[in-house]
């Protein structure tokens, strides 16, 4: 499956206000709303969120910011969806809450001379009317009780316009902009009214905002149409790259299958899959080991943020991460990898899973390179036990644990026994029409050295004739294992004094 993340970078700031620069605040933890993850921006005010199962463009939203003395300057940005984008960050505003206190009760201290000026005019003028007989004291009380209702309900909706005021960032602003907020928030009206109009017409300005949101729309749209055709034409050139890495495949052109397996792993960095699959050929067919645990590594990343520690996704990362160690001889890392995958798989899947099974024949077959056959045979022992159960003792898996199982008899020169288990995996096979070609390989290499420790060199013979020719068709003739098959038989025939 896979699962898209857009990695959203931004910053965090306090607000410029007069005679003091916004500077970048360190320790903001910011939360995103669905996710337990949070983050804390740097000291140079920078933090990244990892938005899983998004793409660009598609919303997200801020659950919390949080900071001691400070609060967001910014109230609505708290639930409000934004579109995340990997190239453009999101700023976020704080503002301290001894200077917003501060600046607001100064503006409100202003604005409310502005008020009692104007109610005392407005008095006035009432007065002088009444004196001059153009109202009557009835008409003057009616004015005077709406003239002092207004001034209570005035009083709520000054201080919310001074909250806001105090919150309003000077570095988002022209700088004519930042004069008539000054003029505003400095109880100067008039002069803020006269900046107004030097930057135009408002219904104008309305008409001009109106028609490029029209263009904006049709462009939205556009946009929208472009990014669906992106997601598809990206997946389906993933899927032909998969499909042609399985044509390859099937017909054992390895080089090429490389090619699109990794082409498919570079289109979509962030699928744990994609590298998990690609690094698995190149370590099982071109036996690059240090290639393959690069993206056994990269896979590892991508699986601890997007699914947690205790995932599946998790386990199998670090799994084959012990496989390429084991593989480039560093058995103490190997040993360490393997041991965090089955910690994991025992946790999530239970111990007596067929993942947990997997483990333990790696384990086994580690213990092996490092010639501690008596824990090998435990945990070969152990994870045999689990697959008869999981799969039936007619199944590949089985066949797996007991050629391991035989491998170690063989290993500590009990042959007869080695011979009867593995001519019992060749029967298995036999049955099984989805036995891989490389296991009969396998089979057939392993029965050939049995029989010539046994001293049945003319089925040491063939068995290894059998096992390099199809080492070869599936594996091509430099892969180690045809190599090693080989070797082993032409070493018996210089033996033998057979003539190959």
């Amino acid at each position: 499956m896979c699962l898209m993340a857009v990695t959203q970078e931004g910053y965090v700031r306090t607000i410029a206000r007069k005679g003091k620069g916004g500077t970048p605040i360190e320790g903001a933890v910011i939360r995103v709303r669905g996710s337990h993850n949070a983050v804390q921006s740097r000291q140079n005010g920078d933090f990244s969120l990892l938005l899983h199962n998004l793409q660009n463009g598609e919303p997200y939203a801020i659950a919390s910011i949080v900071k001691a003395g400070y609060e967001p300057a910014e109230q609505e940005l708290i639930g409000r969806r934004l579109p995340c984008s990997d190239q453009v960050p999101v700023e976020i505003l704080l503002v301290s809450r001894t200077q917003l206190l501060q600046e607001r009760e100064e503006i409100e201290t202003k604005a409310r001379a502005n008020v009692e000026l104007f109610y005392q005019s407005r008095m006035d003028s009432l007065q002088q009317l009444l004196t001059a007989n153009r109202i009557s004291a009835q008409e003057m009380a009616a004015q005077v009780q709406q003239l002092e209702s207004q001034y209570e309900n005035f009083e709520p909706l000054l201080q919310a316009m001074s909250d806001v005021l105090a919150r309003t960032d000077y570095r988002r602003m022209d700088s004519l902009t930042v004069l008539m907020q000054q003029a505003i928030e400095g109880g100067n009206p008039a002069e803020a009214e006269r900046l107004l109009r030097e930057k135009g017409s408002v219904v104008q300005r309305e008409t001009i905002l109106r028609e490029w949101g029209k263009n904006i729309d049709a462009l939205q749209q556009e946009l929208s149409r472009n990014q669906n055709e992106y997601r598809l034409q990206k997946r389906q050139l993933e899927d032909d790259c998969y499909r042609m890495y399985a044509s390859f495949l099937t017909r054992f052109m390895n080089d090429s299958a490389a090619f699109y397996i990794r082409k498919r792993a570079e289109l979509d960095t962030l699928n744990v899959d994609y590298q998990l699959q690609a690094g698995q050929f190149i370590k099982e067919i071109l036996c690059d080991y240090p290639s393959a645990q690069r993206y056994f590594e990269r896979a590892y990343r991508i699986a601890q943020m997007q699914y947690g520690e205790l995932s599946g996704q998790m386990a199998t990362t670090c799994h084959e991460l012990g496989s390429a160690y084991k593989l480039q001889r560093n058995y103490n890392a190997a040993q360490e990898w393997y041991n965090r995958s089955l910690s994991i798989r025992e946790k999530v899947r239970g111990k007596n899973s067929p993942a947990v099974a997997e483990t333990l024949n790696n384990l086994g077959e580690l213990s092996r390179a490092q010639k501690d056959l008596k824990s090998a045979m435990t945990y070969h022992k152990r994870a045999l036990k689990i697959r008869e159960k999981s799969f039936g003792k007619e199944s590949l898996q089985v066949a797996e644990s007991q050629n391991n199982i035989a491998g170690l008899l063989a290993q500590q020169r009990q042959w007869k026994k080695a011979d009867a288990m593995y001519r019992s995996i060749r029967q298995l096979y036999a049955r099984n029409e989805k036995t891989p070609p490389v296991r009969i390989a396998d089979n057939y290499t392993n029965l050939g050295i049995v029989a010539y420790n046994i001293g049945n060199y003319p089925e040491a013979q063939s068995f290894l004739t059998q096992a390099v020719a199809l080492y070869r068709q599936v594996l091509g003739d430099s892969h180690p294992k045809t190599n090693s098959a080989q070797n082993a038989l032409s070493a018996i025939l210089k033996n033998t004094q057979q003539p190959q």
